[in-house]
């Protein structure tokens, strides 16, 4: 299972480049970019939240890459009275296109489990 998201605006499509594109993602779409990591966070029982980028990009290329966030992976239940949070990082692919306005971000690739045999 791999996830990808796809973001658009026009501010992406102004954007001189990868780090500013990033910027105005962790500002501007902050609850799209913490559902998106909340695909990979639900099988522990989680949400992303509080994400941060852990170092600046120096991109060799500005269309294609990868960096590091860091997340608090919150865990809430109301019933086991339960609200803990871990720090935890994961590394992001993106494709950058600012002349279509889009930001590509793609998650680690994660095998899905084999069902077992009865």
């Amino acid at each position: 299972m791999q996830e990808k998201w796809v973001f658009k605006s026009e501010t992406i499509k102004i954007a001189k480049d990868i780090n500013t594109a990033l910027s105005y993602v962790f500002e501007e779409k902050k609850n799209e970019l913490e559902i998106f990591l909340s695909l990979y966070t639900k099988l522990d029982g989680a949400l992303a939240e509080n994400i941060q980028l852990v170092d600046p990009i120096i991109p060799s290329e500005q269309s294609t890459g990868s960096f590091l966030v860091s997340f608090n992976k919150s865990f809430y239940n109301a019933c086991l009275n339960i609200n803990e949070a871990d720090l935890d990082k994961i590394e992001l692919t993106y494709e950058f296109n600012p002349g279509k306005g889009n930001l590509i971000l793609f998650g680690p690739d994660i095998p899905e489990r084999e069902p077992d045999d009865l």
